[in-house]
């Protein structure tokens, strides 16, 4: 599923096992989410799911769901690439 690979992730960049993340993901509820750990979020999340983001888009991808809705939509299309 989708949002188990995203926390592993978060959980990956931010050094906490998934399963001890707060359910909600953003930056009030992850300790050390600053905006460095947002781009090298973003860069680790390119990696493990093979696409590129653009890096106007990561103000909007500061929280669980909206990585999870970006990815959806991205991988939806046939290129794998961002929009």
């Amino acid at each position: 599923m989708l949002e188990t690979r995203v926390r592993e992730v978060v959980g990956s960049v931010f050094g906490v096992a998934p399963d001890e993340l707060p359910e909600r993901l953003d930056p009030d509820t992850v300790p050390g989410w600053t905006s460095l750990r947002q781009i090298q979020l973003m860069m680790a999340l390119e990696s493990a799911f093979g696409i590129e983001i653009d890096p106007n888009l990561l103000p909007a991808l500061a929280s669980g769901p909206a990585i999870v809705q970006y990815l959806e939509e991205t991988l939806a299309v046939p290129d794998g690439t961002a929009r």
